[in-house]
């Protein structure tokens, strides 16, 4: 019988500190838990985030879009704008911006390919104005042109 009263006893006096035992390690358990919640939120948001933001970015086609400067020099603002007009056709061109200073005038254009197979496009779409002849010089992203 003693040893019984003993066992009770035992477990009279311990059974509060596993107790408060078992509420820290739950407490921890639930702690996690809502750090887990909140990581898979975040990737959620995260993912839901980069779809939204892919419809407003740039389209990946797969080619790289280079830039390249074409200074011109001896010509009015219509042969400009005329000239302008035959290179948005040209091959591999993306787009072009033209400005005009009676100085020298100059189109930025968007395009893939480097600046040298893009003066090739050129010479096609317009051989009176790109002719070697006119080519001043050409750099990485410049080509200089002197019409007559």
């Amino acid at each position: 019988m003693k040893k019984i009263m003993i066992i009770f006893a035992g477990m009279l006096f311990f059974s509060p500190r596993f107790a408060s035992a078992q509420a820290i390690l739950d407490k921890m358990d639930r702690a996690t838990d809502k750090a887990d919640r909140a990581g898979h939120t975040a990737d959620r948001t995260k993912s839901t985030g980069e779809k939204i933001l892919g419809f407003f970015g740039k389209k990946k086609d797969g080619t790289a879009t280079e830039k390249t400067t074409v200074k011109i020099a001896g010509v009015n603002f219509s042969t400009l704008k005329a000239i302008n007009d035959k290179l948005q056709s040209a091959k591999g061109v993306q787009s072009t911006k033209m400005k005009f200073k009676a100085s020298g005038s100059s189109i930025v254009l968007e395009h893939s390919g480097s600046t040298s197979d893009i003066l090739k496009s050129l010479q096609k779409a317009a051989p009176d104005v790109f002719a070697e002849k006119n080519i001043d010089g050409m750099d990485d992203g410049e080509i200089s042109v002197k019409v007559n």
